[in-house]
């Protein structure tokens, strides 16, 4: 019997991998259809479908922003843990507020906005503003629950956004606008300037290393 508790407590505490999991799967398929679908009508009609991309979006927002940092896992503590409830507050709050900012801009979901290549306000910053917002909220959420099992796994997040953002430009919105696209793509980072978000990174990475040597965060 202590095994078996054992066990669910291990499962529950892979909640995130598994969630994870399950929808790279989804995320995989969408990603084959994106690329096959000049050569497949029933693709195209499928991704250009409103009510498909509707559901697309609200699941993504479901999963990666809501389940992944509210499913059961071990939780940071600590003196220190305000400071990253700090941070998650000013994360979510700028990502919502990017979210207003694009959605004032755009007349579509997915591939049914493609009718001109949008390239002010929340486009002049980054070139995939709503994956933007969906990392900032997702990162805020983290840091606000202090959800250790869905910090470990945010780099397979942001790699999945960056792939998803390249999959798309190469084989969406780039062919659409072709030139005008990649002038654009000079022009614009992808979410943010290489060099922020390393210096970002460098800092809060320091900040939970310093934090967990010195007892001030714990797990």
């Amino acid at each position: 019997m202590i095994i078996q508790i054992r066990n669910l407590k291990d499962a529950i505490i892979m909640l995130p991998i598994i969630i994870l999991t399950v929808w790279f799967f989804v995320w995989l398929v969408i990603q084959i259809m994106i690329i096959k679908k000049e050569n497949n009508n029933f693709f195209k009609k499928i991704l250009t479908n409103r009510i498909f991309n509707v559901v697309i979006v609200i699941a993504w927002i479901i999963v990666v922003i809501i389940l992944i940092p509210f499913s059961p896992q071990r939780l940071i503590t600590g003196e220190f843990t305000q400071i990253l409830d700090l941070i998650g507050q000013i994360l979510v709050i700028l990502g919502i507020i990017n979210f207003v900012w694009l959605f004032i801009q755009k007349r579509g979901i997915g591939a049914e906005e493609m009718d001109r290549l949008l390239t002010k306000g929340a486009y002049g910053i980054s070139r995939h503003p709503i994956y933007l917002s969906h990392m900032l909220i997702y990162f805020g959420l983290v840091f606000e629950r202090g959800a250790f099992e869905a910090l470990t796994i945010s780099p397979i997040v942001v790699i999945i956004y960056i792939l998803t953002a390249r999959i798309e430009e190469k084989y969406s919105i780039g062919k659409v606008f072709k030139g005008e696209y990649e002038i654009y793509r000079k022009k614009v980072p992808m979410f943010m300037k290489w060099w922020l978000f390393l210096i970002i990174c460098g800092i809060f990475i320091i900040f939970l290393l310093v934090s967990f040597n010195f007892g001030f965060l714990q797990i």
